[in-house]
């Protein structure tokens, strides 16, 4: 009899496991790692239950908020007003896992959640956030600490919790990648469990840390090590040490502090992350209001020691911003605005070839001329000067205002003198001399020097068709030699002329290509206030060489190959700033070789001839001078103000 009790017995209990084995739900890990299973009904109840076991809210108990259905329509996240399937797949843990710890970080939050039907949005942006090695182990860190404090009740002190490392190697031990999916998924299976999770390092691992470093035989820190700890902490005396090859004296070939390596053994998860005071504090178990005493002083400074050497909080590169561009679309856009650069010489020939506006042509030309001066004079002033100075770098932090609008007071300045120098030469009467000379004429040699800049009407004119026996494209009223019916035999002096306007002319679109490249490297906004400046100056300049060929005998399709053959060079210096690839500081003195170069062209070449033309109409000269002048300026203002808030 006792025998037959004794087997009743065992079966009995045996049916007891075997209900209870199929009672407890599957564990989420293997599911997501096997790609076999689901979860139905009653497992989903069972871990909802569990979910709602482990949290407290800070009102009281939180209830119950969370359904089966509720967590059947994150299988459908396309269609929250729908009922979900029968079961969860096994492609949907992931989301479950997530949603999971959203409830048990923020209970109240991720009720409300539920019932607008975010539930499954913020899941999958929780799984974004923490995609990325650099991302996981901290946002998972912080993840915990917020389950600890929603947690319903604390583990016994011999309890050993489950801490992140232990999750992650979990994860890789039952074959799925170290992604937020499955590392949640393990988490939840912990939770079923009953266990209780650590969400910061022990405060033993700090002191391993620092003796991981050295390799002696024996298990303490020796004096070299010290001193080599000293060193990478920045701290302490070089002690003096006389020898035959001189000696060290007090703080030489001191360096700042360098991460520390540990190759004896393998490096924990906790080595790249940085803690904050709070959290330091938190690991040794002090209180916030109480604050450090001198005997927590001596424990909290192996975590100190560890996060220096360790170097988790020295600040990381910052990534390129966004106004950067990649080194493909600094080729693109560079050939784009050098190109358009390039076609003034069309535009100019296009100008000179309206016959029946030389008049109008003359003052578009000098429209021209004071809007690139206002462009040189701002683009130097406003975005090229601070980019020499570091005070715009790529780091996304822009000029202030103050900054700005004293940059503006410069060019304030430079615009009174301006005015000053321009009325006087309104107001007082012309010199005789110049009245006898005529508009723009500074001859001298037998050709006029401001040819290029200063283009009177009349030098506008097209040339004669061929029957009339006029080989000149450009003549001048007062040359009466050069109205005459007769060949006009040039004088060795013009016959070079076109030769020194195309090799300087090269020389001088090569360094804009330089300045243009070197822009665009720097960042697009850079890229775009840099072309608008050569842009404006190359129009004037570019009409004034082409005018001067001209004059000097050549034919129209000779003299637009040679502009145009001149102009290429642009080409190069933008491919030559390119293919090299140069730093910050590189680009600086290439920006500030710029800088100077808009400076002289602006102020030496340009303004002069501004203030010296002479027409019959002089105030319709003065307004349009000004207007080109503060449009060049406000145009560069504007983009100097507001390039942070262009995207």
């Amino acid at each position: 009899m006792p025998v037959l009790v004794r087997l009743k017995l065992g079966l009995l209990l045996a049916l007891l496991l075997v209900a209870a084995m199929a009672a407890q739900p599957p564990r989420l890990l293997t599911l997501l790692s096997s790609g076999e299973g689901a979860l139905d009904r009653v497992a989903l109840g069972s871990l909802l239950n569990t979910l709602a076991d482990r949290v407290h809210c800070a009102n009281g108990p939180c209830g119950k908020c969370l359904s089966v259905d509720d967590a059947l329509a994150l299988g459908r996240p396309e269609k929250p007003g729908l009922p979900g399937g029968p079961v969860l797949e096994r492609r949907h843990i992931a989301r479950l896992s997530a949603a999971a710890a959203l409830y048990l970080s923020d209970p109240e939050g991720t009720c409300t959640d539920v019932r607008a039907g975010r539930w499954a949005t913020r899941a999958d942006h929780l799984l974004a956030l923490l995609e990325g090695p650099k991302a996981l182990t901290p946002g998972l860190s912080r993840l915990l600490q917020r389950i600890q404090a929603q947690a319903a009740g604390g583990p016994a002190a011999e309890e050993a919790c489950v801490d992140l490392p232990q999750l992650l190697e979990e994860t890789e031990g039952a074959g799925a990648p170290s992604s937020p999916g499955p590392v949640l998924a393990a988490l939840l299976d912990h939770v079923s469990s009953g266990s209780c999770f650590s969400a910061l390092p022990t405060p033993q691992y700090f002191v391993d840390f620092v003796f991981r470093q050295h390799s002696g035989e024996t298990p303490n820190i020796t004096l070299a090590e010290l001193e080599a700890l000293m060193q990478r902490l920045g701290v302490g005396r070089v002690a003096e040490m006389h020898s035959d090859h001189g000696h060290l004296r007090d703080g030489a070939n001191r360096q700042g502090p360098v991460p520390l390596a540990t190759p004896n053994s393998s490096s924990s998860l906790w080595d790249t992350v940085c803690l904050s005071a709070s959290e330091v504090m938190a690991v040794y178990g002090l209180s916030e209001q109480a604050g450090v005493t001198p005997e927590s002083w001596v424990q909290l400074s192996p975590a100190l020691l560890q996060q220096q050497l360790s170097g988790a909080c020295s600040p990381q590169p910052s990534p390129p911003t966004q106004d950067q561009l990649s080194q493909a679309e600094r080729y693109l856009y560079g050939s784009l605005a050098t190109g358009l650069i390039c076609l003034s010489a069309i535009f100019g020939l296009l100008l000179l070839s309206c016959a029946s506006c030389s008049a109008a042509s003359h003052y578009i030309i000098q429209t021209f001329l004071s809007m690139a001066v206002g462009a040189l004079t701002g683009d130097a002033v406003l975005h090229l000067t601070p980019k020499v100075l570091g005070l715009h770098t790529h780091s996304g932090e822009g000029l202030g205002p103050q900054t700005t609008w004293r940059l503006v007071a410069m060019l304030g300045g430079l615009y009174i003198f301006f005015l000053f120098e321009n009325l006087f030469n309104l107001l007082l009467p012309l010199d005789p001399e110049d009245s006898k000379d005529g508009p723009c004429s500074h001859s001298h040699g037998g050709h006029s020097h401001g040819v290029s800049l200063q283009l009177a009407p009349s030098e506008l004119r097209l040339p004669k068709p061929p029957h009339e026996s006029s080989r000149t494209d450009l003549v001048a009223e007062e040359s009466p030699e050069l109205l005459s019916s007769e060949p006009r035999r040039l004088s060795p002096e013009l016959r070079l002329l076109p030769y020194v306007i195309t090799l300087g002319d090269a020389l001088h679109n090569f360094a804009d290509g330089l300045a243009v490249g070197a822009a665009f490297a720097s960042s697009w906004k850079t890229g775009l206030a840099t072309s608008l400046a050569v842009f404006c100056h190359e129009v004037p300049h570019e009409l004034g060489d082409f005018a001067a060929l001209l004059h000097a005998g050549l034919s129209v399709r000779r003299a637009l190959l040679l502009n145009l053959a001149s102009a290429l060079t642009a080409f190069a210096g933008l491919y030559v700033a390119l293919a090299v690839d140069v730093g910050e500081d590189s680009e600086a003195w290439i920006l500030a070789v710029a800088t100077g170069l808009f400076l002289y062209v602006a102020l030496c070449d340009m303004l002069p001839a501004m203030l010296h033309v002479r027409d019959q109409r002089p105030w319709l000269l003065f307004l349009l001078h000004n207007m080109g002048l503060l449009g060049g300026w406000t145009v560069l203002l504007l983009l100097s103000l507001y390039e942070d808030n262009i995207t």
